[in-house]
């Protein structure tokens, strides 16, 4: 079939599907100017609390969509909650948290809700407690009695730990399985065959360009598990009804704290913890400069460059999280373009062409958020090897001119 056929076609069924939605909408016009003085004495039912909340279409002035409420309502399916929503179903998490009067295990939040030792803080004043905490942990749920909680650990099992649990399993599943198939399959295939190129590309491409091999040996484990978690997670997200727990910041941070732990013993294993901590000074405590100039030059050099240690794992955070919370954003918008105009037209001839367009294209952004956040983690566990290996470079050459001497 050519492709003056193909668009010839999409474009009729598309008409065909408008066709209907435009009739109703003139019979609908039609039949509400005839019964406009039946509906002026008529008083309209009450709303219900959930429907008051659901209500993206209430407008005093005329019947159009609210623009603002409809994206909050986007980006608020993005938060992590203590539930599972399937379409119409919700599925509650236990809630396991501890303070000062110790620990607490409940079913769900209504559960703990009727306890009677606790109750869900009103709405506004939750969201008026997290824009103060910024980056801090505000609870949704306080002593009923008004007493103080206290520092509060939660553990229980949120949305994005629950895909995160998922992500692990599937993860272990197949990384089993395509090893038990290697020890006694010569020629792999299926499972073991993706899993094994993928092995191959990070070690090759990733980890042994960028780290002496005498180390990438011995760290390749973490860059492997890194890589597929990462691209496990990403993938298991573009399903619908999950989360994607990379775009929770709170996951990427975790993830950026693991490289920068391994990067920082790396610098102490390789360099020795005296030599790590010149490395501070940029190279300054060597130079043969007079004495004032190198220590004003160096108390300038040390804030620098230890500002510089967190913002490698800032970039891994950011990156991560930006790249995979960008996306769904944007397919959420683009769906919404349809209830926006309230048109069938708008919603097949832009948002469902559009949205699968972004949603093929997050196939994508999920392997290479994956390949990017292992290959800049390899950088900086690199970087401070090869600070080591120039270090060692630099003493042998002095004494060979040493010896030369």
């Amino acid at each position: 079939m050519t492709l003056r056929r193909r668009v010839t076609i999409f474009f009729l069924f598309v008409v065909l599907l408008a066709g209907p939605a435009i009739a109703s909408e003139e019979s609908s016009k039609d039949s509400a100017a005839g019964n406009a003085s039946v509906l002026k004495e008529e008083k309209k039912a009450p709303k219900t609390e959930e429907e008051e909340e659901n209500d993206i279409w209430k407008n005093e002035k005329k019947d159009t969509i609210d623009a603002g409420k409809l994206f909050g309502k986007i980006i608020k399916h993005l938060e992590d909650t203590y539930e599972l929503h399937f379409i119409s179903v919700k599925v509650p998490l236990p809630i396991i948290f501890t303070d000062n009067a110790g620990f607490h295990f409940y079913p769900s939040l209504e559960k703990l809700a009727e306890s009677g030792v606790y109750k869900l803080r009103d709405l506004d004043k939750y969201e008026e407690l997290k824009k103060k905490a910024l980056f801090g942990f505000v609870t949704p749920w306080e002593r009923a009695d008004g007493k103080d909680a206290g520092f509060t650990l939660d553990l229980s099992v949120t949305a994005n730990r629950f895909f995160l649990v998922v992500a692990m399993i599937v993860l272990i599943l197949l990384t089993w399985g395509a090893g038990k198939k290697a020890k006694t399959v010569v020629v792999p295939k299926g499972n073991q065959n993706l899993i094994e190129s993928l092995v191959v590309y990070v070690r090759d491409e990733i980890v042994y360009p960028n780290i002496e091999k005498k180390w990438a040996d011995r760290l390749m484990p973490y860059f492997l598990t890194t890589f597929f978690f990462i691209f496990v997670i990403n993938i298991i997200g573009l399903f619908p009804l999950t989360k994607t727990p990379t775009g929770n910041l709170a996951v990427t941070v975790t993830l950026a704290i693991c490289t920068f732990i391994l990067t920082q013993i790396m610098g102490i294993r390789t360099m020795g913890l005296s030599s790590y901590l010149k490395h501070f000074t940029g190279g300054l405590h060597e130079m043969d400069i007079p004495l004032f100039m190198k220590i004003v030059l160096i108390m300038i050099m040390v804030p620098i460059e230890f500002i510089g240690l967190f913002t490698k794992p800032f970039a891994l955070t950011m990156r991560l999280f930006a790249n995979m919370t960008a996306g769904h954003i944007v397919i959420g918008a683009l769906i919404g373009l349809a209830l926006l105009f309230q048109s069938v037209v708008a919603g097949f001839a832009v948002s469902v062409p559009f949205a699968l367009f972004i949603y093929l294209l997050e196939l994508l952004v999920a392997a290479l958020q994956a390949f990017v956040f292992t290959m800049l983690s390899a950088v900086f566990v690199g970087m401070m090897v090869h600070e080591h290996h120039d270090h060692d470079h630099e003493t042998q050459e002095e004494r060979l001119a040493e010896v030369s001497i």
